[in-house]
């Protein structure tokens, strides 16, 4: 018997696709029929409310190759029922989470430059995702000594979608990593979003379906969440060039939010004292005249 020699598949969120913008009348098999015509797929799923059984507007399709997402990308406009639909390469779960993260950006943010590495370098390199509309490596303002990152801004969101999947690349010899980059307007929206979904928490926490104020009786596992979504608005400014007496407000009014959840002492007061701390962490963002490299949260901030 002879075995048959199968190359490995690429993994799968290299070979995925969320589809956007879906006719509330597509289905799996009208799905399936239309982005097939570039590949072949391995699933095919649109995603529907688990109660009611309608669409949810979006949907998934998986092929079985890289090059064929590249094909199905590079057909775009796509018409799925008469319907224009937004096809984008799918975000992993471990990156979902992060702000920004669904963002639809052009440009990237370029770390671990090093000195012996230039423009035509990243060029270089960088050309085989997309055509390069500009690049720019950051020096210091009073000279030209390099800070080692730069931004590179490409015609088309698709070409960003392609790196920051991959995330590590070496160029000249150098590992380098790389984001997405947000434009200042684009950080205010995701701090906007992500007090929604504090304050959503927070008031389903304290309210409850029936308005039950018995806090006492929260799992510390959603206590937990709520921590670590207070403590991820306190990421957002984290390496902002603001006046540091400004930081530490900030990180004193969410600490204060924090210790008051840890300890399940949650009332309406720690709802007023953690939104107080979200807009502060909004305000100072919106103060910032120069912004710096990046949030620990992991996207950077563009120049």
């Amino acid at each position: 018997m002879t075995l048959q020699h199968q190359t490995p598949r690429e993994p799968e969120q290299l070979r995925k696709l969320f589809i956007g913008g879906l006719s509330f009348e597509t289905t799996d098999e009208s799905l399936r029929a239309h982005f097939e015509q570039w590949g072949t797929l391995t699933d095919c799923v649109v995603m529907r409310d688990p109660n009611t059984k309608r669409s949810r507007g979006f949907g998934f399709v998986t092929y079985s190759s890289g090059n064929e997402v590249d094909a199905a990308m590079d057909a775009r406009p796509h018409k799925v029922d008469g319907r224009a639909v937004e096809p984008k390469r799918a975000v992993s779960r471990e990156d979902s989470s992060r702000p920004g993260a669904h963002s639809t950006v052009k440009k990237i943010f370029v770390g671990g430059i090093k000195e012996d590495t230039d423009e035509e370098h990243l060029r270089e390199y960088f050309c085989q995702f997309g055509k390069i509309e500009e690049v720019n490596i950051m020096t210091e303002k009073n000279s030209d000594k390099r800070r080692g990152f730069a931004f590179i801004t490409f015609d088309d969101h698709d070409s960003v979608d392609r790196i920051v999947i991959q995330k590590y690349h070496t160029v000249n010899g150098h590992n380098c990593e790389v984001r997405k980059a947000l434009s200042r307007e684009e950080m205010n929206r995701v701090a906007e979003e992500e007090e929604e979904v504090v304050a959503a928490a927070v008031v389903e926490t304290l309210v409850g379906e029936e308005v039950d104020m018995e806090v006492d009786m929260v799992e510390e596992e959603e206590v937990m969440v709520e921590v670590m979504d207070i403590m991820a608005m306190e990421e957002m400014v984290a390496m902002v060039e603001v006046d540091q007496v400004m930081v530490v407000t900030v990180v004193m009014e969410v600490a204060v939010a924090v210790a008051a959840m840890a300890t399940r002492e949650v009332d309406m007061a720690v709802a007023v004292v953690a939104a107080a701390a979200m807009t502060t962490s909004t305000m100072v963002v919106e103060a910032t005249s120069e912004v710096s490299l990046f949030n620990r949260s992991g996207y950077f901030i563009g120049m």
